[in-house]
């Protein structure tokens, strides 16, 4: 994770609000890893294809294609 809040810092890649990075998984605004094009769907899992995202904004995204150029 430490990758990814280094290239993007540490806004939530789903809702865009700041991610309070000391908050403990899995509460709701903690920290998650979210797949930009999910695996499900074919996308690699590897750092280009990874965000920061709030855990609830992961959950809630789930398997779909939001803002992702395949």
């Amino acid at each position: 994770m430490a990758d990814i809040v280094a290239r993007d810092g540490t806004r939530c890649g789903i809702c865009k609000a700041e991610v309070d990075m000391p908050l403990p998984w899995p509460g709701p605004w903690s920290a998650s890893v979210d797949h930009v094009v999910p695996i499900s769907k074919g996308g690699p899992d590897v750092l280009d294809n990874v965000q920061l995202a709030h855990f609830r904004c992961n959950l809630a995204k789930s398997d779909k294609l939001i803002g992702a150029e395949l």
